[in-house]
């Protein structure tokens, strides 16, 4: 007998037994090695990135030294260090893995993931008739001004007189934004200044003239010099267009710098495919940015699709960026409007944008004398994400212009620009004005620089409310003239400026919006409202949110066919079926159009147009899946096309159907026409928004800020229900706060549903999201969803996350029985649920079959539902 046995027999208490260190979780696969990050429990937030990022980079990398050698003595490989993150990226293997989980220092091991860094959200379109001279300048020799996003945004304008011109006030001096793939456009004459220095700092080869097309529109969004002129009849090969239609390019901040945040040399997409960096590169290139070279502001067009239970470096990463004091915008996505916000675009700390339709070049190029700027393009994501966040604000992002080189990858090979579209223009428009309202603010402000979050209040504060959803376009879309003149009038200005805010009065927002996740009833808010104007004001607050959609006309079926092969195709694309007309009412604040194409194949690439009763090019709906490349394999194509479009013009309305994807990139042929020979059906809808007294009555003196009390209602019905605050100043001055309003479902249980309205085949298909507060002595939690449809191209994906955000249990619709037949139905099950805040996930998996309009998903949820275990016979 030992010892440590007789011991109890004594009457003698044993010393405890030490007890090893709990294992840091590998999740998400991480325990499979491979490419992985091991995440250090220290992030040193004490060591600002930027103002300490030397002391932060020492101290991280001494922290990181036993696990770097303990990884390079094991045979891992490609070992990157992080200090943004205090994290080590390398490739393992599972024994490593586990070895690394028992030292004391790690928090967790995550993969590294792969986050796709998208191209042009659009591909390329002909323009096959000339363009209406309207598009012209009638002197060559003062070129049109490229994008139109500029005027849109009161950036600068071709217009004279016209005061409201951001450029007067500011041009993004003295700031630097950091992007990625800058470096290789480095050469290109379009980031060459007047005076011959250079817009990219600290490039290797100031000849190189050979990036990525999505990063040549990012960096002639943010700083193209337009001091090059090009001609339309060259960058339009196929318009017609005689020479003499000249135009320029130019960015919202042209003397902003430019530094690279990517560390690989190399372009990553190629013949327009979205290429892969791993999520450890991508953070590498944001301690660069902001370590090295000081960057005042990240622009980020891509981001990764929601991973319900996946920890985020990248999203940790961005976090200590804007703790340094650099601002952050991201894309919020090309997924479409309803639920598709991508990461990091969902993380409250950054500026998350999504985008809207400026069409003048595109209905020039298709033959339309007029058209309809401002409407959210169907591209956009937006929508609650899962954590109740929703875009801060919208910039165009569809028929813009860029610079680029045939050099390029994913750029045309026959001419030097490129058309530039997607939210991948929209964020970086939203970073240039970044620039423009820390140059306005610093110019005022004897040189200090406002914080991260004064510049998001003041950009959403001053956005133009273009009569979106909230959830669509957050508080409106981007004015960059009101932003600079209300950044110079930001408490602590000079005199001079705080006087000329007579003339540009606005209301500043804080918080810029409301996430409010509440039971059923009335939940207590609030938001501080300032008046930059040095005179008082009154405003009144109302709430605004939409009604139920109510069928207008009756819905169309329409049989489709494929044009005569001899014909030449038009650049809209050709006919596909005969033109849709319907009759839309007076008043009417939302109209909603779709159509869906019943093909079992998902390979069959439709859009149609909406055109005004006044001949206005309104909107383009768009189509982002592809056909199969072999016999026997299905396509990615949505099998329904959705847009919406504000307070429409009463009258006569036609849907032009098309043989399109409906991307406006116009330096190529137009699609070719498929072989689908079947129907399609098309519905349109209306919709009214609902008003109720928010603020009778807030005096706002001078110069000085409010609190606003809210008392925000919560509808019944468990889930998202979106609205907003419009307050309205008697000097003009007017904000939109948008309000993501979650109904929780009732603790006991009970049945919910979500309607799934829309795709574009892209990226992530609609998330809704349900959260439930679980009490505590509960056997298990159960549960179950109906769908209707059980088509194959029909999936969806069911998630159950516990409070601590792990994945207790998931499941995909439809599966089939016994008897091979399909089943739409699925239940989740968590034995003994820790009691708490739970979230449930029901995702579209990018393709519905076509035969409806939208659908509902049917859930409920019960307790203590599964079967006993059964008893122990031993």
């Amino acid at each position: 007998m030992t010892l440590g046995a007789a011991l109890p027999v004594l009457g003698l208490v044993a010393p405890a037994a030490a007890q090893p260190s709990p294992m840091a979780p590998a999740v998400n696969g991480a325990a499979s090695g491979g490419a992985v990050i091991v995440v250090l429990k220290d992030q040193h937030a004490n060591l600002p990135l930027k103002t300490s990022g030397a002391q932060r980079t020492a101290t991280t990398r001494a922290d990181q030294q036993s696990i770097v050698s303990d990884i390079k003595a094991n045979g891992g490989t490609d070992v990157t260090q992080l200090v943004s993150v205090n994290a080590v990226a390398a490739h393992l293997t599972a024994s490593e893995v586990d070895r690394l989980r028992s030292n004391p220092a790690v928090s967790q091991v995550v993969p590294d993931d792969q986050i796709l860094v998208a191209p042009a959200a659009s591909a390329p379109q002909s323009s096959a008739a000339k363009l209406n001279p309207k598009v012209c300048p009638t002197d060559p020799s003062k070129p049109l001004l490229e994008p139109e996003a500029l005027a849109v945004t009161h950036t600068e304008t071709d217009v004279k007189g016209d005061k409201q011109q951001a450029s007067l006030v500011a041009t993004g001096k003295g700031v630097i934004v950091a992007n990625d793939g800058i470096n290789a456009l480095a050469g290109n004459p379009n980031f060459v200044r007047a005076d011959g220095s250079h817009v990219v700092l600290d490039a290797p080869d100031y000849t190189r003239d050979a990036s990525d097309g999505e990063y040549y529109g990012d960096a002639s969004s943010i700083a193209g010099q337009g001091l090059v002129t090009y001609d339309f009849a060259t960058e339009l090969p196929l318009s017609g267009l005689p020479a003499g239609c000249t135009f320029r390019i130019k960015g919202v901040a042209p003397d902003a710098s430019l530094v690279d945040t990517s560390l690989i040399d190399t372009p990553p997409s190629s013949a327009g495919q979205a290429q892969p960096e791993s999520e450890s590169q991508i953070v590498a290139g944001i301690d660069n940015a902001v370590v090295q070279e000081h960057a005042d502001v990240i622009s980020e067009s891509y981001g990764f699709r929601q991973q319900p239970g996946r920890y985020s470096v990248f999203y940790a990463a961005n976090d200590a960026a804007v703790a340094a004091g650099v601002t952050v915008v991201v894309s919020s996505g090309d997924s479409g409007v309803s639920g598709t916000v991508s990461s990091p675009a969902t993380d409250p700390n950054v500026i998350a944008v999504g985008a809207t339709n400026t069409l003048r070049l595109v209905s020039q190029a298709y033959g339309y004398s007029n058209w309809t700027n401002n409407n959210i393009t169907p591209l956009s994501s937006g929508g609650a994400a899962p954590n109740n966040r929703v875009v801060d604000l919208v910039a165009p992002g569809y028929g813009g212009e860029a610079a680029c080189s045939p050099t390029g990858s994913d750029c045309p090979t026959n001419t030097q620009t490129e058309a530039f579209g997607g939210t991948s223009e929209s964020c970086p428009l939203v970073a240039g004005a970044v620039a423009d309202v820390i140059q306005a603010y610093a110019d005022s402000h004897n040189g200090t620089k406002p914080s991260p979050a004064l510049i998001k209040q003041i950009l959403t504060g001053t956005a133009d409310d273009i009569g979106a959803p909230a959830d669509q376009q957050g508080a409106g879309q981007l004015d960059v003239y009101a932003a600079v003149r209300a950044a110079q009038q930001e408490p602590g200005g000079s005199a001079k400026n705080l006087l000329a805010g007579l003339s540009s009065p606005s209301l500043i927002a804080s918080p810029s919006q409301l996430d409010v996740t509440a039971a059923a009833g009335a939940s207590s808010q609030s938001v501080t409202l300032y008046n930059t104007s040095s005179l008082p004001t009154v405003a009144t607050g109302t709430y605004r949110s939409l009604g139920d959609a109510s069928q207008i006309g009756k819905t169309v079926t329409e049989a489709v066919s494929a044009p005569d092969p001899s014909l030449p195709v038009p650049a809209e694309g050709a006919t596909a079926a005969k033109p849709i007309t319907f009759t839309v009412p007076p008043g009417l604040d939302r109209l909603n159009a779709d159509m869906i194409t019943p093909d079992p194949t998902n390979g069959t690439i439709l859009s149609f147009t909406l055109v005004d009763p006044s001949g206005k090019l309104t909107q383009i709906s768009y189509d982002y899946g592809t056909p199969a490349t072999r016999a026997g394999q299905l396509g990615s194509v949505p099998n329904i096309q959705h847009v919406e479009v504000t307070a429409p013009k009463a009258g006569k309305w036609t849907a032009k159907v098309l043989w399109a994807n409906g991307r406006a990139h116009l330096q190529s042929a137009p699609n070719v026409p498929g072989s689908y020979t079947g129907d399609i059906s098309f519905r349109v809808t209306g919709q009214h928004y609902v008003t109720s007294l928010a603020a009778p009555l807030v005096i706002l003196p001078g110069h000085s800020s409010v609190k606003v009390p809210l008392r925000i209602a919560m509808p019944s019905a468990p889930g998202d229900h979106p609205e907003s605050v419009q307050f309205v100043a008697l000097d003009g001055a007017r904000t939109s706060v948008p309000v993501a309003r979650r109904t929780l479902i009732p603790s006991a249980g009970g049945a919910f549903n979500t309607t799934i309205t829309s795709t574009v085949g892209r990226g992530i298909g609609q998330i809704s999201t349900f959260n439930l507060d679980v009490p505590q002595g509960k056997q298990d939690l159960d549960v179950s969803f109906h769908t209707a449809d059980a088509s194959a191209d029909n999936k969806f994906t069911f998630f159950l996350i516990d409070p601590n955000g792990t994945v207790v249990s998931r499941a995909t619709t439809p599966t089939t029985d016994a008897s091979g037949a399909p089943v739409a139905d699925a239940t989740l099950v968590a034995p003994n649920p820790v009691a708490g805040r739970w979230e449930i996930d029901v995702e579209l998996n990018l393709t519905v079959s076509g035969k409806e309009f939208t659908q509902v998903v049917n859930g409920t949820v019960g307790y203590d539902q599964a079967p006993a275990p059964a008893p122990n016979a031993g």
